[in-house]
């Protein structure tokens, strides 16, 4: 018995602590992961030769803010759909599974059809697009019109 209550004493200090506040943790940087390069059909980016429609952006310039997330969804077509945001068309440049590893086939998947996504700045001329799946696409910001591939 002479164990016990000393035992039921340790355990009532540490319920006790437990419930005292504690600081949230600082947010550190998130590492950056190295990106893999993306596929033929979802690079999104035509050949010389390749049949194309030239677009210009559409969107108005200063839409979005430097590590501010904001709701996108990819076109029809995915990454070889225009992504006209910001004022600019955007280049898809690589990417990986969330986990610094090759796209896999669920990801790859959604990024060849129209797909709900989450895009940021990084800074004012890259973004990032993340997608329900877990793929981590960045982008860089094209400088006027582009060729796309004609997709139907």
């Amino acid at each position: 018995m002479r164990i016990a209550r000393p035992l039921l004493i340790a355990v009532a200090l540490v319920a006790v602590g437990c419930g005292a506040d504690v600081p949230a943790p600082t947010a550190s940087p998130t590492p950056t992961l190295a990106l893999q390069p993306l596929p033929a059909n979802l690079s999104g980016i035509p050949g010389p030769t390749d049949v194309t429609a030239l677009l210009v952006p559409h969107t108005p310039r200063g839409e979005l803010e430097v590590g501010v997330s904001r709701n996108f969804t990819l076109g029809h077509c995915g990454l070889m759909s225009p992504v006209d945001v910001d004022g600019s068309l955007w280049d898809p440049v690589g990417g990986h599974n969330g986990a610094g590893g090759p796209l896999n086939e669920q990801q790859s998947g959604e990024l060849i059809n129209e797909t709900p996504a989450v895009v940021e700045l990084t800074d004012p001329n890259t973004m990032v697009m993340r997608t329900a799946g877990g793929a981590v696409i960045t982008l860089t910001r094209h400088d006027g019109p582009r060729n796309y591939y004609l997709c139907d």
